[in-house]
């Protein structure tokens, strides 16, 4: 049985970018595959505004939890197949602790195949997503594991593999998107964005009309065309990165109140 861990800065991050190929692989494979869901958040400050300052912090990570446990519970992943690392949202930080962290919980699983964000040539410029992708690529970059799993990026603007499925199976989303009620104002409005790339990424798939789009890494300095990224995407993901809505919204005072 080959093991696949799916990397989440926070508790909603996989259901427009993944959660066909999740549902997949868990409930349509017949057990071939071992699914683990890895966040590095519980999404503790995932509300727009000071004026939800009181059900920020531990208040909306419990209910953040909560709401993962009910949309895993759709691909049958069950709470023991969720790990939680306790980075606070919106702060999770590319250095050596948090590579340490991540290493260790790698070396414990011994993953096959490992799914993060981006961390390069990202549609969606979250520092917690790109930090994350960041750190998985340089843990298999240096071959620090014991082992040299395959890594595949999601939100990708360049993307070299896609995963087709068909008209039938998109109320899934609807229900994973369900479950997330206090993202719900946010998710509801990017699914405009993901109807659209998931027919563009379908163009890509023959038989299929829809399709969810990765970028296979490959670390062999022998196909380093394989790596290769247009001149376009390296502008555009520059371009998405100067975008002011991809921080967290802390608490008036926070940081002032916990230094």
């Amino acid at each position: 049985m080959r093991k696949i861990i799916f990397f989440q800065p926070h508790p909603d991050d996989l259901e427009l970018k993944c959660a066909q190929l999740i549902h997949h692989l868990a409930i349509k494979c017949n057990q071939k595959f071992s699914i683990k869901i890895a966040a590095i958040t519980k999404g503790e400050f995932g509300l727009p505004g000071y004026i939800y300052d009181k059900f920020k912090g531990e208040l909306l990570a419990n209910v953040r939890t909560k709401e993962l446990l009910s949309a895993m519970s759709f691909h049958n992943i069950k709470k023991e197949q969720i790990y939680f690392f306790g980075y606070l949202d919106g702060c999770v930080k590319f250095n050596n602790e948090f590579i340490k962290s991540i290493l260790s919980y790698l070396e414990k699983e011994k993953p096959d195949i490992i799914f993060a964000p981006e961390a390069y040539y990202t549609s969606y410029y979250h520092a917690d997503h790109v930090n994350t992708g960041k750190a998985l690529y340089y843990i298999i970059h240096k071959k620090m594991l014991s082992t040299f799993p395959k890594l595949f990026f999601y939100s990708t603007l360049s993307p070299n593999r896609y995963f087709g499925f068909d008209k039938k199976d998109l109320p899934l989303v609807d229900d994973l998107l369900h479950c997330h009620k206090t993202q719900f104002w946010l998710l509801n409005k990017a699914k405009i964005l993901y109807k659209i790339t998931i027919r563009l990424a379908g163009l890509h798939v023959k038989g299929h009309k829809y399709a969810e789009k990765y970028r296979r890494v490959y670390f062999s300095y022998d196909t380093p065309q394989k790596n290769k990224i247009s001149y376009l995407i390296k502008i555009l993901s520059h371009w998405f990165a100067s975008w002011p809505w991809f921080k967290a919204k802390y608490p008036l005072g926070f940081f002032h109140e916990t230094s």
